[in-house]
């Protein structure tokens, strides 16, 4: 279906951004201003996710490696050190900061000291194949680490001391909720919700209960609960078929998928009736990167990012986009025989700036955000 349609998909996204010119949104440097960046064959190589902690932005790669980037100097991002073409880094794609130690989700789960930012180690590893496979997403609820792992489970880790990690257990997400490809996941309150990358798949997202709802401890998991399921039988919900983002701020869920290459908000007040309300088409491929942040999601994918303003949740409108420039110069990428467009991959936003990688051209881009409009509504917060 990829192959087939991304004639499509490129002639919808022009059009889409002819139309939002028309209608006068911001685009390029009058939304975004890239303003830094970073470009290493071998530190960045297919870089993946992103997350700061102070002045360091830590970026993983799918060809196996580890960035750890000093950027206080947002117009001069520096390489401090890197991990390359060692064991355990293989298929590197998200990381998780906590203090002096980064937890790191490859084929493996790791706990990689850096308080020597120029000289970071390894210093755990946790291995369970196939459980433990091909992390693409995690997330911190008190002193657990959940992960979505693409082989078709959720791990459960204890990090309550970071740098000695233990697994503290394993859902089969194939048999307790039909995703056989979990890819991102995201904790509120006693919950998490897990999408599922599976193309074909009914079952989009699942919402568990994960804590007990009077202690608010976490459950073991042969006692988590599925509380709703997010499922493409309805109008809404068929666009959601491929997802692989998710990510909440308030009481509502941010889901990027790829099939539709569309954004849908997901209403998350009453877990045990989590429902889509909105849908809506991204500005270019998919959106394989996404942060939530007050009253808007960012999301990147393609060769663009942009911002998404779910003010109102049932009726989001992209406001600022970003398109090619010299963050992502290379539209296709040939994979074998397989075209890949997902360039843009994921983003951070901090203080008026997004931290966005590219993924085929290798490279770490900051964009200063110069729409007002977005500026004031992410410090709003979502009921």
């Amino acid at each position: 279906m990829y192959n087939q349609n991304w004639a499509k998909r490129v002639i919808k996204s022009v059009i889409l951004m002819l139309l939002l010119k028309m209608a006068g949104f911001s685009f390029a440097e009058e939304a975004f201003t890239l303003v830094g960046l970073l470009h290493d064959d071998q530190a960045l190589n297919r870089a993946h996710d992103v997350e700061l902690q102070g002045d360091i932005a830590y970026v993983p790669g799918k060809g196996g490696s580890l960035a750890i980037i000093d950027v206080s100097d947002v117009t001069k991002p520096k390489l401090l050190s890197s991990l390359f073409g060692i064991e355990g880094m293989e298929d590197a794609e998200t990381v998780l900061p906590m203090g002096d130690i980064l937890l790191v989700g490859t084929r493996d789960f790791l706990a990689v000291d850096v308080s020597d930012p120029r000289n970071p180690k390894i210093v755990k590893r946790i291995s369970d194949r196939p459980r433990i496979d091909l992390i693409n997403g995690m997330a911190l609820r008190g002193d657990f680490v959940f992960s979505a792992n693409k082989t078709g489970y959720v791990g459960v880790f204890d990090v309550k001391n970071p740098a000695n990690p233990k697994l503290w257990g394993v859902l089969d997400a194939k048999k307790n909720g039909e995703m056989r490809k979990p890819h991102d996941v995201a904790a509120f309150g006693d919950h998490i919700i897990v999408v599922n990358a599976d193309h074909e798949a009914i079952n989009n997202a699942q919402v568990y209960r994960v804590a007990d709802a009077t202690t608010h401890q976490i459950l073991p998991v042969d006692q988590w609960k599925i509380e709703s399921t997010i499922t493409g039988n309805g109008k809404l919900g068929e666009n959601l078929n491929g997802a692989n983002r998710v990510a909440v701020t308030g009481s509502y869920a941010g889901i990027g998928a790829f099939v539709r290459s569309s954004v849908g908000v997901i209403d998350l007040k009453d877990p045990t009736n989590a429902k889509q309300i909105a849908n809506m088409p991204v500005v270019d491929i998919a959106a394989t990167g996404m942060a939530a942040v007050g009253q808007i999601i960012f999301a990147a994918g393609g060769e663009g990012v942009e911002a998404i303003d779910i003010s109102n949740p049932a009726m989001p409108v992209s406001i600022a986009q970003y398109r090619a420039g010299k963050l992502f110069p290379t539209r296709r990428l040939m994979m074998g025989k397989t075209p890949r467009f997902d360039n843009a991959h994921d983003l951070v936003y901090r203080d008026g700036y997004l931290y966005v990688t590219a993924q085929n051209d290798n490279q770490l881009g900051i964009l200063k955000v110069n729409d007002p409009r977005v500026l004031e509504l992410v410090k709003k917060k979502m009921k």
